[in-house]
């Protein structure tokens, strides 16, 4: 018997961590009340930037500090330095140059928005960017997604489901410029439609320990999973195991232990448990590989990132 979850298409993983959003609720609530209606997005035709412009902001931002944890590590270093070495670790140099700059404001964004909260953000980074991620870094370096005149807390994962998340649906917190929107490039990562299989006594382990029931007592394996809501596309918004809701998220961060790339998946049982999982992440804020395939449909970095971004300006 199978059950089915799907999704609109899904975090690099933005390195958008439970714990580090139970650090920053209390701020997020505080800023939520103050937010306004957002304003309509324009699209622009892509401009290059001087060099004059370029090297003034360059000027004014890598002076400044970012602090973020690497590895567990704290790391107090320019914004230059930090943002470079995230944009190789989320993209590196096979992405095109508008969703690289994309990528950097939307890092730079992210660490802005926590450290002015009074948080160290946990960050993906490596030591040596390449000479692309440099250059779309130097190029829009200093600049930040804004809603209602606040840096915002951009989000970034490596695929959403062809359909972004709404956030208050992940994490409780509703904010008006993290919203479902359209992803259709996330289709086009190898990883969408991704399968793993479990076995019976693997998954049976998993619920017993997580919701502490014995499922052979609720019944036949082909009933361990059922009633299926969706939400945003094909994401689980809840399902039931066991007899008991819970919902996608917690399915695939608590139970299932990160073991499954997204919530938005299908489960089936044929004697083992596959699970059928689209994008990567969490799904809120801005896809990497959606941004991706819209800069190679001519968008340019503020395009993408107010499109992600809902309401949104860059500045």
């Amino acid at each position: 018997m199978m059950t089915q979850v799907q999704t609109a298409q899904q975090p690099p993983q933005s390195g958008v961590t439970a714990e580090l959003y139970a650090q920053v609720e209390d701020y997020l609530s505080r800023t939520e009340a103050q937010e306004s209606q957002p304003t309509k997005k324009k699209r622009k035709v892509i401009k290059k930037k001087s060099a004059k412009t370029t090297e003034s902001k360059q000027e004014g931002i890598s002076a400044g500090q970012l602090e973020v944890k690497i590895n567990g590590k704290t790391v107090r270093a320019s914004a230059y330095e930090i943002v470079s070495r995230m944009v190789e670790a989320e993209m590196g140099s096979t992405f095109q140059p508008e969703a690289l700059k994309a990528q950097a404001v939307a890092a730079y964004t992210y660490v802005r928005f926590h450290n002015q909260a009074g948080v160290i953000p946990s960050v993906a980074a490596k030591d040596t960017p390449c000479a692309q991620v440099k250059q779309a870094v130097q190029e829009v370096l200093g600049e930040a997604v804004y809603y209602d005149g606040k840096i915002i807390n951009a989000t970034y994962g490596a695929s959403n489901a062809g359909q972004s998340m709404d956030a208050e649906h992940v994490w409780g917190n509703a904010l008006p410029y993290l919203v479902s929107v359209d992803s259709p490039g996330d289709t086009t990562l190898r990883a969408y439609g991704a399968t793993k299989t479990f076995s019976e006594q693997e998954i049976a382990e998993l619920i017993s320990e997580e919701l502490g029931i014995d499922p052979y007592q609720y019944g036949s394996p082909s009933h361990w999973f059922s009633n299926p809501e969706y939400i945003n596309g094909q994401y689980v918004d809840s399902i039931e195991v066991c007899g008991i809701t819970i919902s996608g998220r917690k399915l695939r961060e608590e139970l299932m232990d990160f073991k499954i790339n997204s919530a938005a998946f299908e489960v089936e049982y044929d004697g083992q448990f596959t699970f059928t999982t689209y994008g990567y992440g969490h799904g809120v804020g801005m896809s990497q590989q959606g941004a991706d395939y819209y800069a190679m449909q001519g968008w340019d970095y503020e395009e993408i990132l107010t499109h992600y971004y809902t309401g949104t300006i860059v500045r």
